[in-house]
């Protein structure tokens, strides 16, 4: 299982620079056909390497969460489906970014108590299911989901890493929701302007 999840991130992130380009510049019916020759395309090998392999270099191993992410971010773009709701999505951002705060300086060593340690234990995978049961309880499903997928993710060691802050958040993702939660701000404050 851990061997194919970096070729699933390359992937994905293959796809959605794809859904980008795709969305805006072809039609809905060869959004799909165009999208799978692209990817057979990144797996030829050049003289080096693979397109496909140098994503899986530059973008390392990414957490559960960005994937579902992403996968929500193609569904929106080549389709018009939500997959996940624009709420859950605002939501989990903002997560994400108040759980990179607490984890991401004292990892650094710039305070006394390091929670990444809490990821090899058990205790972090039961306050992120009790999180999920509170969010469920509070009808934000999806979040519940989402969160349950991780530690499920971390139980089946899909990953390489054995730490359950890995499964739950990555660099990318905590430095990328400012930027998005920003977007999403300007574009719903557009739209009530409107």
């Amino acid at each position: 299982m851990t061997a194919n999840y970096p070729a699933a991130i390359s992937a994905l992130l293959i796809i959605t620079a794809i859904a980008v380009l795709l969305s805006q510049r072809f039609p809905e019916r060869w959004r799909w056909p165009v999208l799978l020759i692209v990817v057979l395309v990144t797996l030829v090998p050049l003289q080096v390497t693979s397109i496909y392999r140098w994503v899986q270099g530059a973008a390392g191993e990414l957490s559960i969460v960005t994937l579902i992410l992403l996968a929500g971010f193609i569904s929106r773009r080549l389709s018009g489906r939500e997959i996940i709701s624009y709420h859950a999505r605002r939501h989990l951002y903002f997560l994400i970014l108040l759980t990179g705060f607490l984890l991401y300086p004292a990892t650094l060593g710039l305070s006394a108590y390091d929670p990444y340690r809490a990821g090899f234990s058990l205790v972090l995978p039961l306050l992120l299911i009790a999180l999920a049961l509170l969010y469920w309880v509070l009808r934000q499903r999806q979040l519940a989901i989402i969160l349950l997928i991780a530690v499920i993710a971390w139980k089946l060691e899909i990953m390489t890493s054995l730490n359950t802050w890995d499964y739950l958040l990555d660099p990318l993702l905590w430095l990328a929701s400012p930027v998005i939660l920003l977007i999403m701000y300007r574009r719903s404050k557009k739209e009530i302007e409107t």
